[in-house]
This record gives C-alpha cells, sequence and structure tokens, in this order.
C-alpha cells in the first residue's frame, strides 16, 4: 500500500506556542490517489461543522499551518518520498467573502465589477492565470511578461486545466466580469498549474447555484479520483473540502470529519459519522430544502404573475406606489449580453425572490437599482416615480438620496466592509454616506440599534467587538442588520444568509417575518429554499446569459 498524504498522530494544535490548544489529541490519515498501488476505494473528505467550529483552522492544519505538539506528530509521508514541501504540493483555496480572486485583482467597490473595459489593469483570465502560476508580478508598466511567459512554464499545461475546468472559452474575457461559479473554477485552475498534490477548499459550494453546484462538485469527484492521476493528459490531486451542516453533501464523499469548537466530535466513514451525528439531533446534508420551497416552482414550470384586471388584488395593486420601475433593461459585456428588453416593477409592500444561475445578471440588475452600476444613468429606470436625471419640472434622484431608501445586502459589501469596525459601528453606518464616515442618525435612531441588537441577543460587550474578529455568520448577521436597521423603503438581501448557521438564519427570517412594514418593498436573492423568506410571493427568474429567452415571472401559490 502507499504512503499516506498526511498522517497525524495524536497531536494537539496551537496558533503560538503560549496560544490555547484546539484539536486536541487528534488522529486524522489521508491516502494520496496513486496510480502505482490499486486504491479499492479512494478517500474524499469533507470538514463539516456550523461557523467558528474550526473548519477553515482544520484545512490549515493540514496544510501545515499552527503548532503541532508534538513536532513529529504531523508528517506528509507520500510527499517526503517525492522529496516536496507541503508548502508547495498543497494548495488552500479560501473561498471568504474576501473575493473571488482575493487580493490579486484590483478592484473597487461594487462598481468594478461591471466595467467592460478597464484599461491597463484589466487582466484577462489568461494573463491572471500564467501571471500568478509562475509567481510573476501582476500589475507593472516595466515587465516583459511575454518573455517570462514564453521561457517558463507551470508545472502542469495551462491547456490541460482550463479544458478540465470548463475555462477555455472564457481565457480572454476580463477576470473582473467572471461570475461568482467562474471565478470559483478560476481559483482552482490557479492552485492546479503548480501540480499540487492536495487540494484544500474551504466552502467551495457556498453562493453558488445548482447547476453550479452540480458542476464544480463533478469536477472535484473526476481530479480526486486514482483514474485522473494514471492518465498524464488530465488534472489529478486529492481534496478536502468544508461544509456547513445543512449543505447539500456529494455522493462522492466517502469520508465525514464533524467539528464544534474547535474539536472532532465524529470522524470517519460517511454512513458511520451521519448516524453518529444524528443520534444528537444534528442533520447533515439536508441541502437546505423546506417543504414549501418556493425554488421548485421557480425552476419548474413558470407560473406568470396574473395582470392587475385579473387579480383579485387588482385595486390594492393599484393604490401601491412604484418604488422601481424598469423598462427594457440591456446591458452587454463587449458582445455578450447579459441583460436583454428586460423590464420589471416593484411595488411597496412587494416580497420578490430574484432567481437565476450565476452570470445571469442578478447581481448587475440590483447595481443598476443602486447606482452602483456604471451604466446607471443610461439606463430606463424610474425610482420613486423620479428618473436619475433630472427632467424638465422634475429634480434628478441623487446617489445620497438613493442610498439612503435602500438597505442592502451582499458579497461585495462584505467583501469590502471595513474589519476593523465594532458590530456597533457596523449597524450604525447603516446612516453614513460611506462605511467610515459619521452617521447621520434621525432622532429615533440610536433606539433602532439598540432594538435590532436586543432582538438578536447581542449583548453591549459583544457589540464592541471588531468585525473581522467574529465569524462569518456573525459577520453576515451584522451586515443584514445594517440593511433593515433604518426600515428603508427598499430592502435588498443578496445572498444575505450565505454563510450563517442555521439558527441564526432561522432568527433572521422570524424577524423579516414580523419586522417589515408594509411600506417596504423586499427583493431577496438566493440558490437554496432554506434561505428564501416564507414572505417571498413573487418571483423573476433570470436566464443563464446567452440562452437568448425572457425572464420567467411567477408566484408562490
Amino acid at each position: 500500500m502507499s504512503s499516506p498524504l498526511i498522517r497525524i498522530i495524536n497531536s494537539t494544535f496551537q496558533r503560538t506556542t503560549n496560544g490555547p490548544h484546539f484539536f486536541p489529541n487528534l488522529n486524522f490519515t489521508l491516502q494520496s490517489i496513486n496510480s502505482k498501488t490499486p486504491i479499492i476505494k479512494p478517500q474524499r473528505w469533507s470538514i463539516i461543522g456550523p461557523s467558528n467550529s474550526g473548519k477553515s483552522t482544520f484545512l490549515q492544519v493540514l496544510q501545515g499551518s499552527h503548532v503541532s505538539t508534538p513536532i513529529a506528530g504531523r508528517t506528509y509521508p507520500a510527499l517526503t518520498e517525492k522529496k516536496k514541501y507541503p508548502g508547495s504540493a498543497i494548495a488552500l483555496v479560501d473561498f471568504s467573502a474576501q473575493g473571488a480572486f482575493g487580493e490579486s485583482v484590483r478592484g473597487e467597490y461594487m462598481s468594478s465589477r461591471y466595467e467592460s473595459r478597464r484599461g491597463a489593469t484589466d487582466l484577462t483570465l489568461r494573463q491572471w492565470l500564467e501571471r500568478t502560476a509562475l509567481h510573476l508580478p501582476l500589475y507593472t508598466d516595466n515587465f516583459d511578461f511575454e518573455a517570462h511567459v514564453a521561457t517558463k512554464a507551470a508545472d502542469v499545461p495551462l491547456e490541460v486545466v482550463t479544458e478540465g475546468l470548463k475555462l477555455t472559452n472564457l481565457l480572454d474575457q476580463p477576470v473582473s466580469t467572471l461570475s461568482n461559479g467562474q471565478g470559483r473554477r478560476a481559483r482552482i485552475a490557479q492552485a492546479l498549474l503548480r501540480g499540487v498534490d492536495l487540494l484544500l477548499l474551504d466552502e467551495p459550494f457556498m453562493g453558488l447555484d445548482p447547476w453550479s453546484i452540480e458542476r464544480l462538485s463533478g469536477l472535484i469527484k473526476r481530479i480526486s479520483s486514482p483514474e485522473a492521476a494514471s492518465d498524464s493528459n488530465k488534472i489529478a490531486s486529492q481534496v478536502v473540502v468544508t461544509q456547513r451542516p445543512q449543505d447539500h453533501l456529494p455522493e462522492w464523499v466517502t469520508h465525514i470529519a464533524y467539528l464544534r469548537d474547535s474539536k472532532v466530535l465524529a470522524m470517519g466513514e460517511r454512513e458511520e459519522v451521519v448516524d453518529k451525528i444524528s443520534e444528537r439531533g444534528i442533520r447533515i446534508g439536508d441541502g437546505g430544502k423546506e417543504d414549501d420551497g418556493i425554488l421548485h416552482k421557480v425552476y419548474g414550470t413558470g407560473k406568470s404573475i396574473p395582470g392587475e384586471a385579473e387579480s383579485g388584488k387588482a385595486s390594492e395593486e393599484k393604490q401601491r406606489e412604484p418604488v422601481v420601475e424598469m423598462s427594457g433593461i440591456k446591458i452587454s459585456y463587449r458582445d455578450r449580453d447579459i441583460l436583454k428588453d428586460f423590464s420589471w416593477t416593484i411595488k411597496r409592500g412587494d416580497r420578490w425572490g430574484l432567481f437565476g444561475p450565476n452570470g445571469s445578471g442578478k447581481t448587475t440588475l440590483l447595481a443598476i437599482i443602486t447606482s452602483d452600476h456604471p451604466l446607471s444613468y443610461s439606463q430606463p429606470v424610474k425610482l420613486f416615480g423620479r428618473s436619475r436625471l433630472p427632467e424638465k419640472g422634475t429634480p434628478g434622484i441623487s446617489v445620497f438620496e438613493l442610498q439612503s431608501l435602500i438597505g442592502h445586502s451582499s458579497p461585495e459589501i462584505h467583501q469590502f466592509f471595513p474589519r476593523r469596525l465594532s458590530l456597533r459601528k457596523c449597524v450604525e453606518s447603516s446612516w453614513s454616506d460611506t462605511f467610515i464616515t459619521k452617521p447621520h442618525f434621525p432622532p429615533n435612531g440610536p433606539k433602532l440599534v439598540d432594538d435590532i441588537f436586543k432582538f438578536f441577543e447581542i449583548s453591549p460587550e459583544e457589540q464592541k467587538r471588531e468585525f473581522g474578529e467574529c465569524s462569518v455568520s456573525t459577520q453576515r448577521l451584522a451586515l443584514l442588520m445594517r440593511a433593515v436597521v433604518k426600515k428603508p423603503d427598499i430592502v435588498i438581501l443578496d445572498e444575505a444568509f450565505s454563510g450563517m448557521d442555521e439558527k441564526l438564519r432561522d432568527r433572521c427570517m422570524e424577524w423579516l417575518e414580523g419586522g417589515l412594514k408594509d411600506r417596504q418593498a423586499l427583493i431577496v436573492v438566493s440558490h437554496l429554499d432554506g434561505e428564501v423568506p416564507r414572505v417571498v410571493d413573487k418571483w423573476v427568474r433570470l436566464r443563464e446569459a446567452g440562452e437568448g429567452e425572457g425572464a420567467v415571472f411567477g408566484t408562490r401559490s
């Protein structure tokens, strides 16, 4: 039998020699995928646990980070035989809120994602992959990139990796315009170009639509198979992923480690761990599904929303003021239509779900509403009955006025939000012109902040914690509180519950069911039924970019 890739024997870990201990007396063995030795059943591990359970730290331990006691308790036998170091043979890809491309791609808050041309700093996917794989600088005017790319070679050919990850047709596209799912595949390609033996993927499925999850899941299964390791024309690497308990558990997962409070509650073969954890009342892998979920209708046969003349609520519909009126929206990146002839009216009291595949234009559409899209002023949109630009006898609506009427939580806001602000200041910034400027409180502003912290049972002491010190689940909660606390006319929750623990998510749903006013409109974006509030009763599904068909509208009932 071949040597294991990682062997940890009765070891305890610390970030520093004087720091707290975690994963006490850990025993863990990870087999490599080896073409020379037959493997009856390959290991494919999922590290599962709620937010702040230590999943990311566990991957860091496998990577070689943190102090091991005893020192010799963590070894890499297969890498030692190949004379490789863990630092070069193991890649950790973190899909946290820091962004799809980490700090390696320049950008500005929100609007940079949508620009079709960004001058010299607008890297194509090919440039980004070549330069990062060869450890070349990304941005400089005094470097001959073509010469260095020609004389160096990545450990794995670019064409092999991009073909295996379905990225070949995207190589000439700016990385700033890639969808969430495309960006994740690009990050994986970057790691595989180094020819790594082990790929550690932290929350790879979070925020992806069902098609992207299926595609990425199938990719992980293929590259971690012994068959891939035996074929020089295929990309191959052992893979370990992390997941939340409520996430769908891929069928290829053979082994599970369930964590809580930086301790291993159960570890071993899949069925054994699922049974053991279920005895504690913990469900694994239910996919966030609910009996009354809306998504089976959204992705089934669309039921058109009845016109006002047909609706039993016609008179009520007519009386309610439109807050957003879109008529014939069109957005293109180069020659690729993202939105075409799209029309949508949102009225006070509406509870909308906005759905569709990654890259279908959902975030672009929301950016037009919030004025974060560079083309917002050129699109046929009215907000609160007014155009953005002044018309005869009617003043335009300014960005600051508009944003004071909108509460917004999204992955982009999470990515750029200052980590050093306290949770209290995070929520208070709902009344600020920018994240860090002084808030302009109304007379009841401080009380509204106190009330929402009280609802979520966050003590004054906890409110002083820095945003960056909190778990992803708590960070998502703080941004949701920031979006709703001032009771804005429009609430936009774009993947706001992604990364939240199940209990905390359910508490947020409870607030939305009782805390929204009749004058407020709600727009929710999600890919999981469990993350769509029950108050959502209307929906619009965008088609995948390039399908050439219009959007589908429907109702929950």
